[in-house]
């Protein structure tokens, strides 16, 4: 016979035990059913607005001189309107358009443009970062960034020589070099003289007597640097170039028969750079 206490309290534990299964089955319907309420919720659609590409990333132009970069403008989250472009960190004496002035966009549309800019000669060489936007209304594409390298220009200029006096084996004879410049002031660089031929006689041929270049050496222009030309005709001796500072051409004195160079004409070539002041 069992003792009545005794079944009282193991009616409670299985009481107990039914009410936690309960419980656990209540959390086990409604966790999902949180789950399914979360996923069942809808994300806030994309805002309107303004995608700006623009190439390449940097740009060599000379001063006074234009050039253009290309712009893409791109409609995002449904945008639709007319976008305008502006540019910002110009030098002083350059200027920005587009062509088109403007593009009007459809939702997922993209449009091209040119953006060209201008610069003065009086606009100061180095190097500009570009800042440009897209803007419609209130709505602002982000900031593309690009770069704008101006650059002194290369001036084009005359340069000529002439050796003074003939030569001979173990001779030198300096070239006082001369300057046609038909723009204003440049600043001259890199000068140098070089053999590109030399021309026998006649006689000289018929005889089959060698005479080349190899008969030959140049030293080069050792004065300052840069060398300021003005507009117009010079020479090294009118630009206070000291002679002992001139190019000069000088005949070797070798082993071999030299009779071939009596009377050759000597072909020279001269280069230099110049670069606006």
């Amino acid at each position: 016979m069992q003792h009545p206490l005794r079944f009282f309290r193991l009616a409670k534990e299985h009481a107990g035990l039914a009410g936690r299964a309960l419980i656990i089955g209540l959390l086990a319907i409604f966790l999902p059913a949180g789950t399914l309420y979360a996923a069942g919720q809808q994300s806030a659609p994309p805002k309107p607005g303004i995608l700006l590409q623009v190439t390449p990333s940097s740009r060599n132009v000379d001063q006074g001189q234009a050039t253009s970069y290309s712009a893409t403008v791109s409609s995002t989250g449904g945008f639709a309107g007319t976008v305008l472009l502006g540019v910002t960190g110009l030098p002083a004496g350059a200027a920005a358009s587009f062509s088109p002035s403007s593009v009007k966009l459809t939702a997922g549309s993209t449009a091209q443009l040119s953006v060209n800019v201008s610069t003065a000669s009086t606009t100061a060489a180095g190097d500009y970062d570009l800042t440009l936007t897209g803007q419609s209304g209130s709505i602002l594409s982000a900031a593309v960034k690009t770069q704008l390298r101006i650059k002194a220009p290369l001036r084009v200029f005359g340069l000529a020589g002439d050796v003074s006096g003939l030569l001979a084996p173990g001779t030198n004879r300096s070239l006082d070099l001369g300057f046609n410049n038909p723009d204003k002031g440049i600043d001259v660089g890199n000068l140098s003289v070089s053999i590109t031929g030399v021309v026998r006689t006649s006689k000289a041929i018929a005889a089959n007597l060698p005479c080349t270049a190899q008969d030959y050496a140049v030293a080069q222009y050792s004065g300052r640097y840069p060398l300021t030309v003005p507009s117009g005709n010079s020479s090294l001796s009118q630009l206070g170039v000291p002679p002992t500072q001139w190019p000069r051409i000088a005949m070797l004195d070798t082993p071999r028969l030299q009779d071939g160079c009596k009377g050759a004409v000597l072909q020279l070539a001269y280069s230099g750079s110049g670069q606006g002041n």
